[in-house]
């Protein structure tokens, strides 16, 4: 395709007339100002070359930043040393410069308006690391009369782009000024190849065969198109021209834009008619299917009401029958529960009744016992007890004589007897056992209580009661 030159006075196509055969290139562009206007690195960047963007005022290097999301942009001014500078800005101008008398000329010839800024400042040597160790095809310096100053900042030795481009003019001038630092350039291995009025080109010793490129201005034979963005008059001309012609095109386009107009507003007038019937026809049958949707809707809920009616129902009639047999077996439960309550009731009033019986009969016996001790002990205690001591003795002894002699009589006589009766085939009659006398214990108003005693303790307790009631001590 063409070359479109974006520079101000075509310095671009000179270095692309040289390094046009370099791809993905590397420029570094101090005092780069906008981004589009006048910019030497626009037509190298629109075919892939990349590179580093010096400038130190914060509206061209933001829209730089803007421009070009993927370069490097550097918003500081370059020196001899490191720090600060002092910086007169001319907003939408490239003549911002770091030299009072000049900003002092501008303000007093053109009438600008100046604003001063403090802005940091590098030397070429610590700004440019980002490039170390790769090739810098061109280099281009405009800073309006601080080109001395960046360049004692340059390391050579470390720096060396294949083409140097510098402001060699006071600024707003054809009067030249590039004395003072020619020798820095052409000292560090550079020489001089062209003066196209405003800038001087140099290149380095090691690339001589670029001299060549520099034979002639730019001419017919670059094939070159202008993008009409360069401040330089006869950029102006061109782009008046082209302009012009834009106009007049413009005006014929705009004259058949009315007669389509017109066609089109018939056009769109029967396209309305024809909308509105549409519309019509889409509302009705928009009005259609709704009433269709919100009856088969209705009717829809209404089945899933009726439905779910059904269920609830179902679900509270199985539950009213659990109920009910719930309670019928609760019932059952309760009737079996009533009932033991009752026996329990009967029962503890029947043992709360013998319970107190034999708690009373108790207490009887223990009086009675008492009763018997103490006349007992009366008797023990008696002289006539103690004075018939031999006697009792006597008397047991002939007790348990007449006892002995009683049951062997008794022993001779059955055994007599079963001989008889075994001599006869006859049984012996049967005695009736002896019944226990019944006597009646009383002591002291305690009531007296009836006890079946045997026959020894009856005769036993009978002396003991004439002794006592002898009243014998």
């Amino acid at each position: 395709m063409g070359f479109t030159s974006y520079a101000q006075n075509f310095e671009d196509v000179m270095l692309w007339r040289a390094l046009g055969h370099v791809t993905d290139g590397v420029y570094v562009d101090v005092g780069a100002q906008h981004p589009r206007i006048d910019s030497i690195s626009r037509a190298f960047y629109e075919r892939g070359w990349r590179g580093v963007h010096i400038e130190p005022v914060p509206a061209f290097a933001a829209m730089l930043r803007e421009d070009r999301p993927d370069e490097t942009v550097l918003q500081v001014a370059l020196g001899e040393r490191e720090g600060t500078l002092a910086l007169n800005v001319f907003a939408d101008t490239g003549l911002s410069t770091a030299i009072d008398s000049y900003a002092q000329r501008h303000q007093s010839e053109r009438n600008y308006q100046v604003q001063h800024i403090e802005v940091p400042m590098l030397t070429l040597r610590s700004a440019l690391g980002s490039v170390a160790g790769k090739e810098v095809h061109w280099l281009k310096i405009d800073v309006e009369g601080f080109e001395e100053q960046v360049l004692r900042g340059w390391d050579s030795q470390k720096l060396r782009p294949w083409i140097i481009v510098i402001e060699a003019t006071i600024p707003n001038s054809a009067e030249t000024d590039y004395a003072k630092w020619d020798h820095l350039v052409t000292g560090a291995g550079y020489r001089f190849v062209y003066f196209d009025g405003l800038n001087r080109f140099y290149i380095a010793n090691e690339h001589a065969e670029l001299e060549a490129a520099f034979g002639t201005p730019p001419n017919v034979f670059d094939v070159v198109e202008v993008s009409g963005l360069a401040s330089w008059g006869l950029c102006n001309f061109a782009l008046a021209g082209h302009e012009g012609r834009i106009r007049e095109l413009t005006e014929r386009l705009g004259a058949r834009e009315a007669e389509a107009a017109v066609s089109a507003a018939q056009v769109a007038a029967l396209e309305a008619q024809l909308a509105v019937a549409g519309a019509r026809a889409h509302e009705l049958e928009a009005e259609l299917k709704a009433g269709l949707d919100a009856a088969e809707a209705r009717i829809a809920a209404l089945s899933e009401q009726l439905a779910s009616s059904a269920a609830v129902s179902a679900g509270a009639l199985a539950r009213l029958k659990e109920v009910e047999g719930m309670l019928k077996e609760r019932e059952r439960q309760s009737g079996i529960l009533n009932q033991d309550l009752d026996a329990s009731r009967a029962n503890v009033e029947r043992l709360e009744h013998e319970s107190y019986f034999w708690w009373h009969t108790a207490e009887e016996l223990r009086q009675q016992a008492g009763s018997l001790r103490e006349e007992l002990l009366q008797v023990y205690n008696s002289k006539s007890w103690r004075l018939s001591a031999p006697l009792r003795l006597v008397n047991a002894q002939g007790k348990r004589a007449r006892s002995f002699a009683g049951r062997a009589a008794r022993w001779a006589l059955r055994q007599s007897g079963r001989a008889g009766r075994s001599v006869q085939g006859e049984a012996a009659p049967t005695r009736p056992a002896a019944q226990p006398e019944v006597v009646v214990v009383s002591h002291q108003g305690v009531p007296a209580t009836s006890r079946r005693l045997s026959a020894r303790a009856t005769r036993l307790y009978t002396e003991l009661k004439q002794i006592v009631e002898k009243g014998t001590d």
